[in-house]
């Protein structure tokens, strides 16, 4: 047998730069990769001034930027001539100011790419210009919001609480299903309007609620792979197919409430259950043989194939509005139900009775 025809894995034989304390403190990691653009004591980049250290940071993080481009780049171009090489041609005004707002330590890189996204959205744009500090944790939160709701007092309502925020975000895609997109511009001007966070979960819980009381809704019609369960005979023999209690949801189906599909496709079979809030219909279950839980793709395949047909996927309309009560009511983030994390978790699947 002879040597083996590989290559060699790509190693950067360059030995590491020597990182000052000082510059590990305040760019930690790129400390790295701006000592060796700025040697050891680092004299020329800690004298710029701050926007133009995160400059730095942005630029040293691209593969295509020379060392020599991003010190020529970050000491000595204009700033508007910078601003473009950051943001690309015709940059939004006010970008270098923003940067010398960020404070001395530099951002992580994921930190840096959300910035110059939101800067890049009208909304957001104002928003950030008339922020005295910029923080990172506080852009994180301004782009969980929609850009409707990317409004100054409700980001200094919500403070750092991305929660808070998810919630509020969650709220108003939920009143406008309840309410109408036509009924966004006036909902984000009064949420805007809020005297305190307690008043803007208030506001929020209240735009959730319907204004008129009126019939149930049909239950979608749902495509192959999915059958629909119409029957009593046909809801015993898929209890009896799955081996499930499904039978105990004859009141809630004859009343409109809950309707019951089969889904038969790859990764399947599943019980899938649907359920109507204020919110309309909502995919409540699905559910193999024996109450077995399906596997990713099965579950990706339901969403997809429910919301087609206009089925809300997601926790249920009364998970969320407990949460803005408590919200409304100051109840304290321990006591507060906790936001669904993972994305299987954040559809909700299991509540079918609420």
């Amino acid at each position: 047998m002879g040597t083996p025809m590989t290559l060699p894995a790509a190693v950067d034989v360059r030995s590491a730069p020597a990182v000052t304390p000082l510059l590990d403190f305040l760019a930690g990691s790129h400390a790295a990769a701006l000592a060796r653009i700025w040697p050891s004591p680092h004299g020329d980049f800690l004298a710029l001034p701050a926007a133009r250290r995160h400059a730095a940071a942005i630029l040293a993080g691209r593969s295509a930027n020379t060392a020599g481009h991003v010190q020529w780049m970050a000491a000595r171009a204009r700033d508007g001539d910078l601003a473009a090489e950051i943001f690309g041609p015709e940059p939004p005004g006010g970008l270098m100011k923003a940067l010398g707002r960020m404070g001395e330590v530099l951002w992580r890189t994921e930190d840096y790419a959300r910035f110059l996204d939101l800067f890049g959205e009208a909304a957001a744009c104002g928003l950030i210009r008339h922020m005295k500090v910029l923080r990172a944790e506080t852009l994180g939160l301004v782009s969980a919001l929609p850009a409707a709701l990317r409004q100054a007092s409700i980001v200094t309502h919500l403070g750092t609480d991305e929660a808070a925020a998810a919630d509020l975000s969650a709220a108003w895609s939920i009143a406008l299903r309840v309410r109408g997109a036509g009924a966004a511009t006036d909902l984000a001007q009064r949420l805007g309007r809020a005297a305190g966070r307690a008043a803007l979960f208030d506001m929020a819980r209240n735009a959730v609620q319907p204004l008129a009381f009126g019939p149930m809704a049909a239950p979608p019609v749902l495509p192959p792979p999915f059958q629909p369960v119409r029957r009593l005979d046909a809801l015993t023999s898929t209890a009896l197919e799955f081996r499930n209690c499904l039978r105990d949801f004859v009141p809630d189906l004859a009343s409109g409430r809950m309707a019951v599909f089969v889904w038969r496709g790859e990764g399947g079979p599943a019980a899938v259950a649907l359920r109507q809030d204020p919110a309309g219909w909502r995919l409540a279950e699905a559910r193999g043989r024996d109450n077995a839980d399906l596997g990713d793709d099965a579950v990706m395949a339901i969403v997809a194939g429910v919301r087609e047909a206009g089925v809300r996927t997601g926790e249920s309309w009364g998970w969320l509005h407990r949460r803005l009560e408590d919200r409304a009511d100051d109840t304290p983030a321990h006591v507060a139900p906790a936001a669904p994390a993972t994305w299987r978790a954040q559809l909700g699947l299991g509540n079918i009775w609420d």
